[in-house]
């Protein structure tokens, strides 16, 4: 299984249909010829020297319909395979096979696709097609179309406790195990080192208990691909932890960076930052799975994986997330090389807990045939899903790891239609983009909070709002073309000036005081950056090369560092106050943005709605009285602030008894409890990213 990428979807007439056992299977009156019988194992032959050379688009047109369709099938029930036998490693059914996994219950119509998570054919994550095709239609779905819940889950982070451990007794033997009922599950009672995990994908690939096809009736000779896995355990090993990734495993991906490391495998044809952000599990994992991989890592591997092969940046899969799970934008409007995909990336696994790969809910919606996770589904950028995408940010760009906040993005990119001239980004101005998709594109509810939280985040950790791009508002934001040049350099306050009024005369109450919000905000953040920068720069122009990609593949160091091109009396001078070391304080001396920061970590931390009539916001985090007291020149005036609900924080925003440099946990922000998120149905208490690199 060579780990060669994937850029574009299985053709379009392509359906994965889950087959009955004997599908297809010649009677004795019709029973192949001998020369019929070695012609099709020397095709099934070929295939599999087709597969394991990654030659899958060869692979595909050297197939009949039927027989695509049977491949494709037996394809998507490995990924769910091995995505279920990963997320649950070392607890409940140690062997999931056919019958667990409910293919019989199930006639899922799919494609495998990995436009924005370039990976091996085996660990594409399932994308739906809308396309039918009658003559092999096998019924339809067995269920009726099921919604999930409105209601999140969400995780807690708590800090370690030392404790003298004391031997734990031996695991309960396993009685009962209901498959689909998790409360019978026990640990397991022998070993469930991470470094099996890859025999067992193999063992399933060999056994084929996990498909309702049997390897007679596939296309493809599995055994020679078995031998080529048994040839290349650090090929196997890549997609476990690939695998690992997705399931959001923290133990089993822990494990197998160590087996990684020993091994000296190289990793980064999976983009492993891309795929675990495209695949984040808000209320189990929140960003530890981020922050696992990056202490765990070589340092110059993280650095050179900040951009991926399609030029998107980490945090422009961040912001991808949050397009994918809150807003009815589809994947084209990002990027055009996603034209023809029907789903984002990962859209399988719902940030906020409410659906994951194998939920019922998802499963009959790819039995229905529907290419996309319905818009009814959706909810506002709530709480569970901004702590998440902040706690990353605060992952990607801690000073230990030197990643590149200012680094041009790949989305939204443009040309002009008249110049040529390439239309790219930075950081600030993709999230104002992502700003304005929420407000025109977004749920019922949306008040623009979650992204305010995602700016002060940037800005704390050194995102520069001064920095200007080439941008066309035309283009930008609708689908039409100007007939002249009409892109000019703006930095991210003069780009929310270029929305239309016809698009914001649209917009609820709600969404305005945000908007407005934001821009106080980059406001003050721009006044506290050195007057002597009045010049603002743009990156620096690259030679244009045939692939308009390969200059975010070749930024040098200096063109990716936040210094990049400021002396140091142009810099900001201050520094943080929490910390021996001199750690910049981007904020400067703006006292308001500093305490807003707080604030808002603050709520994150202890509110959630509870009900589906409950407010999205708690009543000590009012956005109509914060913009108030902005228009006012005046101190905050919110609950969290007047009423004295924090403890003490530095200039930047940071808590002092907060032992991680990312976030704080409740208890180092909260002056006193007043949280509401013990619900212990929908909550999960995880480790704190500091107490992960101890391990």
């Amino acid at each position: 299984m060579s780990p060669v990428s994937i850029e574009a979807s299985t053709p379009s007439d392509i359906l994965v249909a889950t087959l009955s056992p004997m599908s297809g299977a010649p009677s004795p009156t019709n029973a192949p010829s001998p020369m019929s019988a070695a012609l099709t194992a020397k095709a099934a032959s070929d295939r599999a020297r087709l597969f394991v050379e990654g030659r899958y688009d060869e692979l595909l047109r050297s197939m009949e319909k039927r027989e695509r369709v049977i491949l494709t099938s037996w394809l998507y029930q490995f990924w769910v395979f091995a995505f279920k036998t990963a997320k649950h490693w070392g607890r409940g059914p140690r062997d999931w096979t056919t019958s667990m996994l409910g293919f019989d219950r199930y006639q899922e119509r799919l494609t495998l696709s990995a436009a924005n998570t370039p990976d091996t054919m085996m660990i594409s994550s399932p994308q739906g097609t809308d396309q039918r095709d009658h003559a092999f239609d096998l019924g339809s779905a067995q269920s009726s179309l099921q919604r999930p819940t409105d209601l999140c889950q969400w995780s807690i982070h708590v800090r370690f406790a030392l404790y003298d451990p004391i031997e734990s007794p031996p695991p309960t033997p396993q009685v009962n195990l209901d498959p689909d009922n998790e409360q019978s599950w026990t640990e397991w009672s022998t070993s469930s080192d991470p470094i099996l995990f890859p025999k067992k994908l193999q063992d399933g690939l060999d056994n084929n208990d996990f498909s309702n096809v049997t390897s007679k009736e596939l296309p493809i000779a599995v055994t020679q691909i078995v031998r080529a896995a048994q040839h290349s355990p650090n090929e196997l090993l890549k997609e476990a932890f690939g695998f690992s990734i997705m399931a959001g495993n923290i133990d089993l991906i822990m494990g197998l960076l160590q087996q990684i490391e020993v091994a000296g495998v190289d990793v980064g044809g999976l983009y492993p930052f891309h795929l675990a952000t495209s695949y984040l599990g808000g209320s189990k994992t929140c960003c530890n799975v981020l922050y696992a991989m990056l202490h765990s890592l070589h340092y110059k591997t993280t650095r050179t994986l900040y951009v991926n092969d399609l030029g998107h940046t980490i945090l422009d899969n961040l912001m991808i997330s949050i397009l994918k799970a809150h807003t009815s934008c589809v994947p084209h409007m990002v990027d055009h090389v996603f034209r023809k995909e029907k789903r984002f990336a990962g859209a399988v696994v719902d940030i906020c807990g409410r659906w994951d790969a194998d939920s019922d809910c998802v499963r009959v919606l790819l039995a229905n045939g529907n290419p996309a996770i319905p818009f009814e589904w959706k909810h506002m950028f709530c709480h569970t899903s901004v702590q998440t995408i902040c706690h990353c940010i605060g992952a990607l760009f801690e000073n230990r790891w030197h990643s590149y906040i200012n680094t041009p993005s790949g989305l939204f990119l443009k040309r002009c239609s008249q110049c040529g001239q390439k239309l790219q980004l930075l950081a600030l101005h993709t999230l104002i983009v992502t700003a304005f998709h929420l407000a025109q594109h977004g749920c019922q509810g949306e008040n623009l909070f979650g992204i305010l939280a995602c700016l002060l985040c940037l800005l704390g950790k050194g995102a520069n709002p001064l920095l200007k791009a080439h941008v066309s508002g035309q283009a930008l934001l609708t689908t039409t073309q100007a007939d002249v040049c009409d892109h000019e350099e703006l930095d991210p306050l003069e780009l929310t000036d270029r929305v239309p009024d016809s698009f914001t005369s649209t917009w609820s109450r709600e969404v305005i005081v945000g908007w407005e919000i934001l821009r106080h905000v980059l406001r003050r953040s721009q006044a506290e950056w050195s007057p002597r920068q009045s010049q603002q720069r743009s990156p620096p122009e690259r030679e244009r090369h045939d692939d308009e990609f390969s200059d975010f593949i070749e930024y040098s160091d200096e063109e990716m560092s936040v210094d990049d091109g400021l002396s140091t009396d142009e810099k900001l001078l201050t520094n943080c106050t929490k910390v021996d070391y001199h750690e910049r304080n981007f904020f400067g001396r703006n006292k308001v943005v500093a305490t807003l920061w707080a604030a808002v970590q603050t709520e994150l931390l202890t509110y959630r709605r509870l009900g589906s009539g409950d407010s999205w916001i708690s009543s000590n985090f009012s956005m109509h009285d914060l913009l108030g007291s902005l228009d006012g020149g005046t101190d905050i005036r919110i609950g969290l602030v007047q009423k004295t609900m924090m403890k003490s924080f530095c200039d930047c925003g940071r808590f002092f008894e907060a032992r991680d440099d990312g976030f704080a946990c409740g208890d180092e922000a909260s002056a006193y409890y007043f949280s509401n998120l013990e619900d212990w149905n929908r909550s999960t208490h995880i480790d704190c990213p500091y107490y992960l690199m101890e391990l």
